[in-house]
């Protein structure tokens, strides 16, 4: 059986369907180059930066020699230019990764160890943002296909039985699994949440992926009775709101207002608590982005407080109606807004993690980082609960801990005995 060193950028959704790949191929994984007989790399087309990235780095393993396989969502945008830096690469789109020329969603990633188990539930989104490449290399605007409830509760089953303890529901959307079903019964994230939670037994937890705001509110109720009513679920949730100005989010296509945002977080934490986890995406420098635009957004991170926000510069990407829109912002002017607004979420985090001082939470040891054995507590937060290289056995246990510190990024745990 072939070896295989896989690299994988961008989502997660990214390292299941690489994952997929590499099963479908029969490929044993490697941890290094020098042992792999095939490097398969999956890549990503959100941003430009990245796309350069990518693409010097898929030059450097072409010029190594053996067999490259270049997968994802860069493959189906640049394929001319990935073949023209690697002229032998095998490509595989997005929706060849079942070894179809369609994705069907009919296989998914058996479980193969470690603590965490990543389970597609869908490919596709309903929104058509004027920024968005990702529309063009997965199905298309307002294309949505599912995987069966039946299957992603047996692979769930399996992998909790074999030894997972954190299950991520990923997929470009979420919230709009089962719409190509017309969201019948057992075909709504509630519904296979709920279903997960009745049939798969065992100590867990259960991350929720990214949601789109204006199709989240629609499952809103629903969905944060069955989050409360279950602590293995995380009390995290992903909700991109890319801008606090309404003029900025109409020119990108997207499908609420700002304060239909302000009110479906408000909703989030009444109904679950303070202690949630809210992410969001913010773009700065959106084409025609004034400076009373950007003020607004800033308003909105302050007033909302955020645990975390992903801040990144407008990127602009081939095809996309936003690459051509006019008044585009200058570079320095993003780098500005951009260092400004990412210095107010680094504070605003640090603020809120400090209201987790002096309680007590249970967390499950997922990940040894940097010297740091690190955890993630009930509302997905991280949790350093040691130093030191080793994590003695913790790997994947749930240890009770009372919060002694917090920065920006990291609660500091004491383990309580």
């Amino acid at each position: 059986m072939a070896r295989a060193y896989v690299e994988t950028y961008g989502c997660w959704l990214a390292k299941a369907d690489a994952e997929i790949i590499r099963q479908r191929l029969g490929l044993t994984p490697v941890d290094s180059l020098r042992e792999a007989d095939v490097v398969l790399i999956y890549t990503c087309a959100v941003r430009e930066d990245g796309e350069v990235r990518q693409l010097a780095r898929i030059r450097e393993l072409a010029a190594a020699g053996g067999r490259l396989i270049v997968a994802g969502c860069l493959a189906r945008l640049r394929p001319y230019t990935i073949k023209s830096v690697a002229p032998h690469a095998e490509l595989i789109y997005p929706e060849e990764v079942e070894g179809s020329k369609r994705r069907e969603m009919r296989i998914l990633p058996r479980y193969g160890g470690g603590v965490v188990y990543t389970v597609p539930l869908q490919v596709g989104c309903l929104g058509n943002c004027a920024f968005c490449a990702t529309k063009f290399t997965r199905g298309g605007a307002g294309y949505v296909k599912s995987a069966d409830p039946d299957d992603v509760v047996r692979h769930v089953k399996e992998a909790v039985g074999r030894g997972a303890r954190e299950i991520y529901l990923t997929g470009q959307d979420v919230i709009t699994y089962g719409f190509d079903m017309r969201w019948r019964p057992g075909w709504t994230l509630p519904d296979i949440l709920e279903r997960i939670l009745r049939e798969v037994e065992g100590e867990y937890r259960v991350r929720i992926g990214m949601s789109e705001p204006w199709v989240f509110e629609k499952f809103a109720d629903r969905l944060l009775d069955v989050v409360k009513s279950d602590g293995r679920v995380y009390r995290y949730f992903h909700l991109p709101v890319q801008s606090g100005s309404d003029r900025v989010l109409r020119a990108m296509g997207r499908r609420y207002t700002a304060d239909e945002y302000r009110e479906l977080v408000r909703k989030i934490r009444r109904v679950l608590g303070e202690a949630t986890f809210i992410a969001t995406d913010v773009i700065v420098g959106f084409p025609g982005e004034g400076e009373e635009d950007f003020w607004a957004t800033v308003k909105l991170v302050e007033e909302l407080q955020f645990d975390k926000v992903h801040v990144a510069r407008f990127s602009p990407r081939p095809f996309t109606e936003a690459a051509v829109m006019p008044r585009q912002v200058p570079d320095a002017e993003k780098k500005r807004r951009s260092k400004m607004l990412s210095e107010l979420s680094l504070r605003v985090a640090h603020l809120r993690n400090g209201l987790r001082v002096g309680t007590g939470d249970v967390v499950l040891i997922d990940e040894v980082d940097h010297g740091l054995v690190v955890g993630r507590a009930g509302d997905y937060r991280q949790v350093v609960v040691k130093r030191g290289n080793s994590a003695d056995g913790l790997m994947g246990r749930f240890v009770k801990v009372r919060i002694a510190g917090a920065g920006p990024i990291y609660l500091y745990g004491e383990v309580i005995e």
